[in-house]
């Protein structure tokens, strides 16, 4: 999985549009059961979530960074971050800033993003041992056809199994939510709302091997409706490492590939 590089904000865009969209392309093939969603396609747009997310698609933080300063942040943008201390990316080493930016694209298109994000060194004694996260993102778009709201945040806990070595592998706890609410500008169509939180246990990553999750585990809840039916449901999250993960939900499995978002 490649390092992924500062996010712009046409992408910003782009993937806000495209996981709204996905879901309801999604759903007309879903004709036989008008009425609820597959566990299928749900599967696939939790897989996406996190290969966007946990990776800094869809944010500022990307978990292959590790223990070294992410990526993602530049501290010569001027106005983007806030460096609130004078230290190394090492012991009490924190950010903690918000970025926003609107444009107007045209009279009848134009979008809006606001991040916030807090990052904080964790030492024991004199020793690196752990990060802590917290990002939180909100896209606002309106095309000629659309009007798309999506939040996504994360808060993410990282502890060194060996401490003071930035290329140790490390433990994570945490969770992460996803919201997306599309409306098409036609009347006649109906709004397309979904959430999706995530709760994370003992996820061990390796930061060597391009922020591989080679175990650990997650739970999630996900609900939404939309033109083409409607979801509610719960399922477990399986790390199997080589960048794949094994969703079930209502007893049906899944396997798909976080470097591609696609199943395997």
């Amino acid at each position: 999985m490649k390092q992924y590089p500062k996010l712009s904000l046409l992408l910003f865009a782009c993937i806000a549009i495209g996981y709204s969209a996905c879901i309801k392309s999604a759903n007309n093939n879903n004709k036989s059961n008008p009425s609820t969603v597959s566990t299928k396609v749900v599967s696939s747009t939790v897989a996406m979530n996190l290969k966007q997310i946990l990776y800094g698609e869809y944010g500022s933080f990307n978990i292959a960074d590790g223990a070294n300063m992410p990526d993602n942040m530049d501290q010569n943008h001027k106005g983007r971050l806030k460096v609130q201390s004078t230290h190394s990316p090492d012991c009490d080493f924190k950010i903690d800033t918000a970025f926003q930016f609107s444009l107007d694209l045209s009279d009848t298109a134009k979008f809006s993003i606001w991040n916030k994000i807090k990052y904080n060194v964790q030492c024991t004694g004199s020793s690196l041992s752990g990060i802590s996260v917290y990002d939180s993102l909100y896209v606002s778009i309106t095309s000629n056809d659309y009007i798309v709201l999506t939040k996504s945040g994360e808060t993410l806990n990282m502890k060194l199994l060996t401490p003071g070595n930035k290329d140790s592998q490390l433990s994570m706890t945490g969770s992460m939510n996803v919201y997306t609410n599309l409306q098409a500008k036609a009347t006649a169509s109906k709004k397309t709302i979904s959430s999706y939180n995530y709760s994370f246990t003992s996820l061990i990553i390796d930061p060597t091997k391009e922020g591989d999750i080679i175990s650990g585990s997650a739970s999630f809840a996900t609900k939404g409706s939309g033109a083409d039916g409607t979801w509610d449901y719960k399922g477990t999250i399986q790390f199997l490492g080589n960048h794949q993960v094994k969703i079930v939900i209502n007893g049906s499995t899944y396997t798909y590939d976080l470097q591609t978002g696609l199943a395997v």
